[in-house]
């Protein structure tokens, strides 16, 4: 059984800045305006190996401290918020840069799946979560002849 992705409503949109995308000037087939925000949620990858369900997200430019990590009523939730300033002076000028980054992504797990042996890891901007599946869970499948 693997890991379905929640369906979000607006209100639970994540967004996560694209830096890169507004430097070109568009995202996803349409052009990008003056001080238009542009939202992309992280790339997962899932997988189901024998013993865990593996996570990796892709979050270039995180720390782990920017990264935030909960399994709770059988979900799992990934999210981070980064604030960013930068200030430069020089004899006669001064240069402020601030920004905000933050997004959201939500899982449901597995019955089979132990919410109390989770590790994570981050490595080169992928963040690598193993959830380790319970010992001696049996699922059940039930196979269905097509007649």
């Amino acid at each position: 059984m693997a890991m379905d992705l929640l369906k979000w409503t607006k209100n639970l949109k994540p967004k996560f800045p694209a830096i890169i995308e507004k430097f070109w000037g568009k995202v996803i087939g349409k052009e990008v305006k003056e001080n238009e925000e542009v939202g992309l949620v992280p790339s997962v990858n899932i997988s189901e190996e024998q013993k865990a369900y593996e996570v990796s997200v892709a979050v270039p430019g995180l720390d782990k401290k920017d990264i935030k990590i909960e399994v709770q009523d059988g979900y799992l939730r990934i999210y981070s918020e980064k604030q960013y300033q930068n200030e430069e002076r020089e004899k006669n000028w001064l240069r402020r840069e601030f920004g905000y980054a933050c997004f959201q992504r939500i899982f449901q797990i597995p019955e089979s799946a132990d919410p109390d042996k989770v590790e994570a890891s981050l490595k080169n901007g992928v963040l690598s979560i193993k959830i380790a599946k319970k010992k001696g869970y049996e699922s059940s499948v039930k196979k269905i002849a097509v007649k």
